[in-house]
């Protein structure tokens, strides 16, 4: 499934740019907005490329028009990928083993050479795991940050007597809006925290301020897939 996973691959690499600056500060609707843009873009472009690749090694090729099903876990993305593959080969095309591994089946005789590429090809961008740690940050998302950091966070800080202090900004944004790996966590951890500091809070109080206060970086690691339009 080596194409498959490269045509995944590209959905990986969503960038926003061109944009201007938002006038007004944003919503989280506002941000799911911006993100379902962005990733339904990058979507279109993997399957343009996908329909090209298909056209160049397999021109006899028969398949509908290519289209996205849904999200999924991703420690469940190789065993829904599998399923799909199955799905549109009618037919077991292949099992994964106990360590992970797809292994194939053997193909039918009667089955044209190029019908499990395609299917593994359809079903890469038709089943996508979802990780969490696709690079969003547009002006949007920025822009509710900001606000966040600058605004809404100090705020709820000083209602329990504290201050918040950020050292670096852009430090701040960045560990709000990226998922960061640290030595006190398996996953990455996407956390205000991780660049901001309390005054004037003992450590019970802190604990209640950040158990609190929204912290934007966790905020928006809920937020949980975008909407791929059709």
């Amino acid at each position: 499934m080596r194409r498959a996973a490269v045509v995944a691959g590209a959905l990986g690499l969503v960038m926003i740019t061109g944009c201007a600056s938002p006038a007004s500060v944003p919503d989280l609707d506002d941000v799911r907005e911006e993100r379902s843009t962005a990733i339904t873009a990058a979507w279109q472009r993997a399957a343009t490329a996908t329909e090209e690749f298909i056209e160049r090694d397999w021109p006899e090729a028969v398949y509908p028009p290519l289209e996205f099903d849904r999200w999924v876990e991703s420690d469940r993305a190789l065993a829904e990928s599998a399923d799909c593959i199955d799905r549109i080969l009618e037919r077991t095309a292949g099992s994964v083993s106990p360590n992970g591994i797809y292994i194939l089946a053997p193909r039918p005789t009667t089955e044209p050479e190029w019908e499990l590429p395609v299917a593994q090809l359809r079903c890469a961008v038709q089943v996508i795991p979802w990780s969490g740690t696709y690079p969003f940050g547009g002006p949007v998302e920025l822009a509710w940050v900001r606000h966040q950091l600058s605004v809404a966070l100090p705020n709820c800080v000083r209602r329990w007597g504290a201050e918040l202090e950020i050292s670096d900004f852009n430090a701040a944004m960045n560990a709000s809006i990226y998922a960061t790996p640290t030595g006190n966590s398996i996953a990455p951890v996407q956390s205000v925290w991780l660049a901001a500091t309390l005054r004037n809070a003992d450590v019970a109080t802190a604990r209640q301020i950040r158990a609190t206060c929204p912290d934007p970086g966790r905020t928006l690691s809920q937020l949980g897939p975008p909407e791929i339009r059709p």
